[in-house]
């Protein structure tokens, strides 16, 4: 049977999650699914799905096959584009995760210019706060802040910003201002929290080489940096989060800067991508327009 073929129904099963769904967008029969699967299963010598009457996962070995075949697809795809009408456009699908306050105020909105210049590559846009863990599993460009060892990876600084403490004039005008990182064990605080830290993390403070690091009084702990912005809004506690994502509420007065100058310490926010995946042209393209074509903060200079 058609090698290729197969590699295309192999992904079409994955991304559709399931045969028949599989089928309807190849358009062939449930049928000749399950026979394309059966004979690059043979020639690779391996299971790459459990199949159960409910639904269709990979096995470890499909697992790892996986950005093989994909990889397969996509350069058969752009070799097939290199002589159509798309002029050489890369056509694809890229895996990208982004921390989720950070997807929505600038990558979203970027999205239509995106698929106006890319029009053949589809984006797998996770979008989740994870803090400065980068797990790069499965996903093709991941977006973080802060310095992290990213391994074996190409890194691209897209921006940088810094933590901020803010609140609401309300909160403020009711239960006074902070002057020093130790007024707000006082204070009623609203922290971010993860799977690592689900008390919540600790806040590190800076000013003329003196550290502190603190964890103020929880009065909630959120795991999502928007919910936290709008937890702050409504006079809830002092907060903690990234200057660039707060920049339209410091403006408006909605949120009040605080402790400034215990805040100067520039964050990276860098761009990882996998290396052997950033050949690919769909990556290259994707990771270029996240470079060059996002107006990133700069709140961190």
């Amino acid at each position: 049977m058609d090698r290729l073929t197969g590699y295309e129904v192999f992904v079409a099963i994955v991304e559709r999650g399931g045969f028949s769904r599989a089928a309807r967008s190849l358009g062939m029969s449930v049928a000749m699914v399950s026979t394309h699967i059966s004979s690059l299963e043979a020639r690779v010598g391996a299971r790459l799905l459990n199949r159960s009457t409910r639904r269709v996962e990979l096995t470890a070995d499909g697992q790892r096959f996986l950005a093989d075949a994909r990889a397969i697809v996509e350069a058969a795809a752009n070799a097939e584009a290199g002589f159509g009408a798309a002029g050489r456009r890369p056509v694809g699908r890229v895996r990208i995760d982004v921390p989720g306050s950070m997807g929505l105020i600038y990558v979203v909105p970027a999205l239509a210019a995106f698929r106006s210049e890319n029009p053949g590559i589809t984006l797998d846009l996770s979008l989740g706060d994870r803090g400065t863990v980068l797990r790069t599993e499965g996903c093709d460009i991941v977006v973080r802040v802060g310095d992290i060892d990213g391994g074996d990876v190409a890194v691209t600084r897209l921006s940088q910003t810094r933590f901020v403490q803010v609140a609401s004039p309300e909160f403020l005008a009711r239960y006074g201002t902070p002057t020093d990182p130790d007024d707000l064990l006082g204070h009623d605080c609203i922290l971010y929290a993860s799977n690592t830290s689900p008390g919540g993390h600790h806040w590190r403070f800076e000013q003329g080489g003196r550290t502190k690091w603190l964890r103020p009084r929880a009065v909630i702990t959120l795991n999502h940096g928007d919910a936290i912005r709008q937890a702050a809004i409504a006079g809830i506690g002092i907060a903690q989060t990234l200057e660039m994502l707060i920049e339209p509420d410091l403006e408006s007065g909605r949120l009040v800067r605080l402790l400034n100058e215990w805040n100067r310490v520039p964050v990276p926010v860098n761009v990882f991508a996998d290396r052997d995946r950033a050949a690919s042209p769909a990556v290259a393209a994707t990771l270029a327009f996240l470079v060059e074509g996002i107006r990133w903060s700069r709140s961190g200079d």
